[in-house]
């Protein structure tokens, strides 16, 4: 043996004969060393395969001068050539439980196939949570599982130690709610959700919302009915499935997809009891409301009220072609409408009533609903030019048309004609002095006046959404708290055929949450070693810093587009693509293959490397509303329309007046973006994190069809492989003295009774790894193990040496004495 020693298999158990113990100086007998053979006869391994990504085989022919062998395939049975290369094929090792294995940093070899075959094995089982370190994974069911998030559960692990508990995502809460309690160190936590479209995540940061609000102290001096804490639970859980209706949309990959990122504070007092909660929203796609790609839909809350409102309210609000007709209006905002239909005809009566435990006024609703309603109306307004760079005008002979221009305009206060004119002319200003200014109007492509028109529906949702955000807040944030328990539920990581801003943004978070996660995670682990008094510094890790320079550094992407916005032109894509390859010079940004269009660039995140189009990408960052078209529904004669507007007005000359001197920079949305996300590092900074990863088991969201390629993709991209290594690296087997004589003491020979009643103390354990490894540490630079106050620390892979000399000396007292046995009976 040489250094620390690799995982062994049961199969190299038979190596040994039993003459072969000799006496060794020291306290202990241990057999001679094995010769290292790793690929033998007989040896279970782990190869790739095309479907299920790792497979077991069993070595039939070892490999040879040709450094390959060949191999049986356990699921075809069919003999396969494979060539031998440093770290493959993987090496099975000794047989697991696989479903028994509820933390994956108990697994020995640790590795990908291992990692993956044990969530297969526990998902068969219907165990969908598994420890990984410090995270939580937790895969999707997509089916009902009785019992598993009801209040029984709820009182199981409350009160309970995590470690006693089989893994669930009410160890995390729990976890949370006591370390807040208990007061020590940081008393704010943070959970953080994160996982792909579709993996469960806001279903998961809802149970987590019904845990941490059921085990609240509960606080009624008052003995009112319902109490003040029943109320403020309501009004917290009844927040969800609003903010789902206005902020989540059905996607190709999920059908009730948040389109947005949002961290909710549970505010409490000093006794725990619950008092509020606060709700901060990111990067809503406002884009979807009057665009979806191919299998996209818009938000739940058009289908609602398409198909939930009353036939007065789809008269009055002109959803049906005529009072006479029940026939709906077709749409262009909308996709899927009809086979949306059946999924939200009841959810609108679910919508409303949270709205009132909200405390949104049924005059406020029906002021909502009758915008949302213009909305529509305003996609349905269509314009028309005989060539594309003549100027444009309505289509007057198109009935939904003009049906669509009178209502737009009727229920959002807008005069017909201003509306016309506001969208088919710009307005554009020439400053030719301080004092004095040019205003002309200029027509408008067909395709202009359709940016304009979408322009005017995106600012106005966007505004509802802050505003439905706002009003929650000041019904359920308390006025005083002592702590908070934070729920982060945000974006996966995300690569498509086409990555535009969207992308860039989440996948950009992701970045961010991934640093987060590696400081305090390292952080976390090396408080560990300093509370049972061993010095030791850090293994190596994977740091995605420099990733992070490149998307928002000095000289990086972010930079560039926000240095294009600044400038009055229009943007070339090409240009751009190649100022961002030329000018960020980093291995982190390279060109792609010549498959892609010219206009792109890759980023290599730390999942996976992804092409962005840089094609619209900087007028998508500009996400400027021309000052004409705010002014059209400043003038609307619609008050909530008016009110909503000016929330955007007044922030918009606060910045002018701090800005006095020189004109401000454009306000881009990366820019905002940016600065939310840094508010957010920096709350999340000052709490203790959890973490829980959400995996999606298939495509189509089917219950019982484990995907093992996508179910792989995930893991890597979410970094849970990283977190198992990191977590494995250096010293990952902690073992009390206690325990560790208890298993291990078979090892030392000739122990007196005075060992064995002194069993368990450091210097015993330590007489253990001598007698094992001797000298071979020093020799080779490498430390056999470290002790602390009350835990031996082993390395990866130490444990299973060890295990294997026990089982060989296990087999040569076997052996030992079943040939005195034999001989025996010879002579009898």
């Amino acid at each position: 043996m040489s250094g620390i020693l690799q995982p062994v298999t049961s199969s190299h158990l038979n190596v040994l004969e039993p003459s072969a113990c000799k006496k060794k100086d020291g306290p202990g007998c241990v057999p001679p060393k094995p010769k290292e053979r790793k690929y033998r006869r007989g040896v279970c391994v782990w190869i790739h395969d095309d479907d299920e990504v790792w497979c077991k085989a069993t070595i039939v022919k070892s490999p040879g001068v040709s450094a390959s062998m060949v191999v049986q395939h356990s699921r075809t049975g069919q003999d396969v050539d494979v060539k031998v290369q440093p770290n493959y094929p993987l090496l099975c090792g000794v047989s697991n439980n696989w479903k028994e294995v509820d933390d994956l940093t108990n697994l020995n070899p640790l590795h990908e196939a291992a990692v993956l075959e044990c969530l297969r094995s526990r998902c068969k089982s219907d165990r969908y949570c598994t420890k990984a370190g410090i995270t939580l994974v937790a895969i999707n069911p997509f089916k009902e599982i009785a019992g598993l998030y009801d209040i029984d559960t709820v009182h199981q692990y409350r009160n309970r130690n995590a470690k006693e508990q089989a893994p669930h995502i009410f160890c995390a809460a729990e976890k949370a709610f006591s370390a807040m309690s208990s007061g020590v160190g940081f008393v704010n936590q943070s959970i953080i959700v994160s996982g792909e479209s579709g993996a469960g995540k806001t279903w998961t940061a809802r149970c987590l919302m019904k845990y941490l609000a059921s085990v609240a102290v509960p606080y009624n001096p008052g003995h009112f009915e319902p109490s003040p804490a029943d109320c403020i639970e309501r009004r917290i859980l009844q927040s969800n499935p609003l903010l789902e209706a206005f902020g989540n949309a059905a996607t190709s990959r999920n059908q009730n997809s948040s389109r947005f990122g949002k961290y909710i504070q549970l505010q409490f007092d000093r006794g725990t009891h619950i008092v509020g909660a606060s709700i901060q929203t990111y990067l809503l796609e406002k884009t979807r409301v009057v665009h979806q790609a191919e299998k996209e839909c818009n938000f739940h809350v058009f289908y609602q009220l398409l198909h939930g409102a009353t036939t007065e309210e789809q008269t009055r609000w002109g959803l049906t072609k005529g009072s006479s007709s029940p026939d709906l209006v077709p749409f262009d905002f909308l996709q899927g409408a009809e086979r949306r239909q059946d999924e939200t005809s009841l959810d609108l009566a679910s919508t409303r009533n949270a709205m009132c435990n909200v405390g949104i006024s049924d005059e406020q609703q029906q002021q909502i609903f009758q915008i949302l309603s213009g909305i529509l109306h305003l996609g349905n307004i269509r314009f028309y030019s005989d060539d594309d760079l003549d100027p444009c005008d309505i289509d007057d002979s198109d009935s939904d048309c003009a049906h669509s221009l009178q209502f737009a305009s009727q229920l959002l206060g807008l005069d017909s004609k201003s509306l016309v004119q506001s969208v088919i002319f710009r307005q554009i200003t020439a400053s030719h002095s301080t004092k004095r200014k040019s205003v002309f109007m200029r027509p408008s492509t067909a395709k202009e006046a359709s940016n304009r028109r979408d322009c005017i529906a995106k600012l106005i949702y966007a505004r509802l959404f802050d505003w439905l955000v706002s009003s929650i807040n000041r019904t359920t944030c308390a006025g005083k708290w002592y702590s908070f328990i934070g729920l982060l539920d945000i974006y996966g990581f995300e690569s498509f055929y086409s990555n535009s801003l969207e992308q860039l943004c989440i996948n950009y978070a992701n970045e961010k949450l991934q640093q987060h996660f590696v400081t305090h995670f390292l952080r976390a682990e090396q408080e560990e070693y300093q509370t049972e008094g061993i010095p030791w510094s850090f293994c190596s890790f994977t740091d995605n810093r420099p990733c992070l320079d490149a998307i928002e550094g000095k000289i990086s992407v972010f930079t560039l587009m926000n240095e294009e916005c600044n400038l009055n032109r229009q943007s070339n894509p090409v240009n751009f693509s190649q100022q961002v390859l030329e000018v960020v010079k980093t291995k982190y940004i390279s060109k792609p293959h010549r498959s892609h269009q010219q206009a792109t660039f890759i980023v290599q995140h730390y999942a996976e490397p992804v092409v962005y189009d840089a094609t619209g990408l900087i007028e998508k960052n500009k996400d400027h509303t021309p000052q004409d078209l705010v002014e059209l529904l400043l003038g609307s004669k619609n008050d909530f329309v008016k009110q909503l507007v000016q929330i955007e007005t007044s922030n918009s000359q606060m910045v002018q007046k701090k800005n006095k001197t020189h004109k401000p920079a454009a306000k881009t949305v990366v820019k905002k973006f940016k600065h939310s996300l840094d508010s957010l590092m920096s709350t999340l900074n000052q709490t203790i994190p959890h973490y829980i990863r959400c995996i999606k088991p298939n495509t189509t969201s089917q219950p019982d069809v484990l995907d093992s390629q996508y179910i792989v993709s995930q893991l890597r991209a979410c970094g849970v492989l990283e977190t198992i290594q990191i977590s494995a690296a250096g010293f990952p087997t902690k073992i009390g003295y206690t325990e560790f004589w208890q298993r291990y003491r078979m090892l030392l020979c000739n122990l007196s009774d005075d060992d064995v009643r002194s069993g368990g103390s450091k210097s015993l354990c330590a007489d253990i790894i001598q007698s094992v490894f001797g000298d071979e540490g020093k020799e080779n630079h490498v430390t056999q193990a470290l002790y602390g106050n009350n835990k031996i620390f082993l390395p990866d892979g130490q444990v299973w040496c060890i295990v294997y000399i026990l089982y060989c000396l296990c087999f040569v007292l076997t052996s030992s004495s079943l040939c005195l046995v034999m001989k025996a009976k010879r002579t009898m």
